[in-house]
């Protein structure tokens, strides 16, 4: 019974986990001025690098009263999700998120990583289709986002999630026999603390360049922003530094950042269409697990970064199947096979998609959106897409080569502290 309970804690936990790390503003009362400067400290990506940072505190100093920590957290997503808000709720949601995340990753250990995994690949997915869907539901109640933060409705989807989550730390509190660590966790190490605090200091940086190209822009000039590409040489390094190969699975999460272009967004028509995403992710997982070969992962994210040179009806529809159908698969697939890693990297891998949810390339301006000639309908991608999709392609492949590369190392070479 209580294994049965564990597994509905780490994957229910772990999807809420996802689901409010990557769209954190979602029924909440954003940050709008005072305290924290500009927009970049209201934006989702750096609400998500603190929930990060919770993440990785928890996975690299807790090894007691984990299931209390995971509570905590979920209490925490619940709280915020209830009517009404402050000012920093988004803050706290990730927080909540982040703690979620830490104790469930350090509670799971080795053997379960790829179940929980899965779950936050899965609520990583599904944030934005579900946010867009709610948006169409909800239609005739446009001005909702303008209501004042008393008067806030309840959070549908966070509530009861982190309602069952609660209920099954509980259950698994009051059965198992102990609210330790596994024996064969790991101490967390400097190297492993250092790439988990420098990814959410990455993905801030990252969004305040992003962010300052973008307003900066005279309203008759059109701009590219390309700093997104330092990102990927960071990690690689990050990756390699880190000791055996522990660093697979960052280089994994990196891979399925770039291929979606830093976020999977598209308006599902009905519910159902929701449950594509989980519904891939399970069958990747599970092949992850029976056949781990995660340079097979690499190889379809590739494709699929590359099928976003199809940008113009009817091609376009290659694109859009490929980040339905073929990024969720190919993601938790690459991602599992990727496994096992340490604490602390694995809780940091997990955050990645919503802390780097960037493009690593971007054109912007009102000529970037508005042909100044009607184009006819067909594949004719202009210069800049062929940049944009070539670099991201590369990018997944040099994410590759450097697994391959961690591949010949041995499972227990420590090459740092």
């Amino acid at each position: 019974m209580a294994s049965i309970f564990r597994y509905v804690l780490l994957v229910v936990g772990g999807f809420t986990a996802g689901l409010v790390l990557a769209a954190p503003s979602v029924d909440t009362y954003p940050l709008a001025d005072g305290l924290l400067p500009g927009s970049v400290f209201t934006s989702d990506v750096a609400a998500a690098a603190a929930g990060a940072l919770a993440a990785l505190a928890v996975a690299a100093a807790v090894r007691r009263r984990v299931l209390a920590v995971a509570l905590v957290g979920a209490m925490v997503v619940a709280v915020v999700a209830l009517p009404g808000g402050w000012r920093f709720d988004v803050y706290v949601a990730t927080i909540g998120a982040g703690l979620l995340l830490g104790g469930l990753v350090v509670l799971g250990a080795e053997k379960l990583h790829a179940a929980l995994s899965g779950a936050v690949v899965a609520g990583l997915l599904t944030a934005e289709p579900l946010a867009q869907f709610r948006e169409l539901d909800s239609a005739p109640q446009r001005y909702a986002s303008y209501l004042a933060a008393s008067v806030q409705p309840v959070n549908a989807v966070w509530l009861p999630l982190a309602i069952v989550t609660a209920v099954a730390a509980g259950v698994v509190a009051l059965t198992a026999a102990n609210d330790t660590a596994p024996v064969d966790a790991s101490r967390a190490r400097g190297r492993e603390v250092a790439v988990g605090i420098g990814v959410p200091i990455l993905g801030v940086g990252l969004y305040w360049s992003f962010h300052h190209a973008l307003f900066s822009l005279d309203d008759a000039r059109e701009g590219r922003w390309l700093l997104g590409l330092v990102a990927v040489p960071v990690l690689i390094a990050a990756a390699l530094w880190l000791r055996g190969r522990t660093g697979t699975v960052l280089l994994a999460a990196t891979t399925m950042v770039v291929a979606v272009g830093g976020t999977v967004s598209w308006s599902p028509a009905a519910w159902p269409a929701l449950l594509i995403a989980p519904a891939l992710v399970a069958v990747g997982v599970w092949l992850g697990r029976r056949r781990p070969m995660p340079l097979i992962g690499v190889g379809l994210l590739a494709l699929a970064a590359a099928a976003g040179i199809f940008d113009r009806p009817p091609w376009d529809n290659a694109n859009f199947a490929a980040t339905v159908l073929v990024v969720p698969f190919a993601a938790a697939y690459t991602i599992v096979a990727s496994l096992p890693s340490t604490a602390p990297v694995t809780a940091t891998s997990l955050a990645l998609p919503a802390v780097l949810a960037l493009p690593l390339l971007a054109q912007f301006g009102w000529t970037a959106y508005t042909p100044l000639t009607d184009d006819p309908a067909g594949w004719s991608p202009s210069a800049w897409a062929w940049t944009s999709v070539g670099a991201s392609t590369a990018a997944v492949l040099a994410c590759g080569a450097a697994m391959a590369w961690l591949g010949h190392r041995r499972a227990g070479e420590d090459v740092g502290t």
